[in-house]
């Protein structure tokens, strides 16, 4: 059933990314129009799907580790992509991109996404899904992942622009969100309450376009780029990050005993494919943003197969 779900989902998100390709292709959007798509879904409609998730159900301190296990897979492909990167001896730029590429996982974008159709707006898949996303990725990316891309790229910042850098995400509408929906889910709200129900109808509303805009911008985003060049860079983040990284989310989730759908919610985050933000990193600080944008594209591409696998496995 979780498998046949699964893979309707995934079919589902496939053929809207095909109409946002179509769309732009017959000029009715354009490439520009993806910053404004972006705009709304993180200032907008992911923060209004965090909170309604959160807020319904009230938050138990064990749900962090669902964080852990995704903090220690990122580091571990981190130190893996880091470690094979210096043996060959890589330019400190490339080193750099690859690093992002097999590290960082799209939990926020596609993530959120695929778990709301497979999991049919369960508030407590979403749930679960916000702790895995904004403390286990989100954090780590805006901290960890802005460290990597300003040490290995060309351009230089004083210590002043890391620090600026790396606590903006802690003010931003995703992490209040995330704070402010474990608090209210403390507080026993009147669902039934005019006001109450009213606001709540809302943010579902608002969430719930989340899952069709975020398709529709890949799409209309999405180009298929030469591969040919770095096919060896590809393959090795597409095997680290698509493969290496569910599979260690995996094992650790069989460690500690996870329930089912804390289980298939970790694994299927960790099957996502690379951050684009990873690609807005290296471009802004000097790593081979052309490589990364690529292992963005690349693991896209192929985490349509490899998420399908990752479904199998969880059943």
């Amino acid at each position: 059933m979780f498998e046949h779900s699964a893979i309707e989902a995934l079919l589902v998100l496939i053929s809207v990314i095909f109409l946002g390709m179509s769309l732009r292709k017959w000029k009715v959007i354009k490439e520009e129009d993806g910053l404004v798509f972006t705009k709304i879904i993180i200032n907008v409609t992911i923060p209004s799907m965090i909170f309604y998730a959160l807020s319904q159900h009230q938050f138990e301190a064990e749900k962090l580790m669902l964080a852990l296990v995704m903090i220690t897979s990122q580091v571990a492909c981190a130190l893996i992509a880091w470690a094979i990167s210096s043996f060959f001896n890589l330019s400190r730029p490339r080193r750099g991109a690859l690093i992002l590429g097999a590290t960082f996982t799209s939990s926020a974008f596609l993530g959120y996404a695929v778990v709301k159709e497979i999991f049919k707006d369960s508030s407590e898949a979403l749930a679960d899904a916000a702790v895995v996303s904004e403390l286990g990725v989100a954090t780590l990316l805006f901290t960890m992942g802005i460290f990597i891309a300003m040490h290995f790229g060309s351009h230089t910042s004083n210590k002043k622009e890391k620090y600026r850098e790396m606590v903006k995400f802690f003010y931003s509408p995703i992490f209040i969100s995330l704070t402010l929906g474990i608090l209210v889910s403390f507080i026993e709200l009147p669902h039934n309450n005019v006001f109450v129900g009213g606001i709540y109808k809302a943010l579902n509303l608002i969430s719930g376009a989340n899952t069709f805009l975020v398709a529709l911008l890949i799409g209309v985003m999405l180009h298929f780029k030469d591969l040919r060049k770095v096919w060896w860079a590809t393959a090795l983040v597409i095997v680290i990050k698509l493969i290496v990284q569910p599979v260690l989310s995996y094992s650790q989730s069989i460690y500690f005993g996870f329930p089912d759908l804390w289980h298939q919610i970790v694994v299927l985050e960790a099957a996502m494919p690379t951050a684009a933000m990873t690609a807005v990193f290296a471009k802004r600080y000097g790593c081979d943003a052309e490589l990364t944008s690529i292992l963005v594209f690349a693991t896209f591409i192929s985490s349509c197969i490899t998420m399908i696998m990752m479904v199998v496995l969880l059943n």
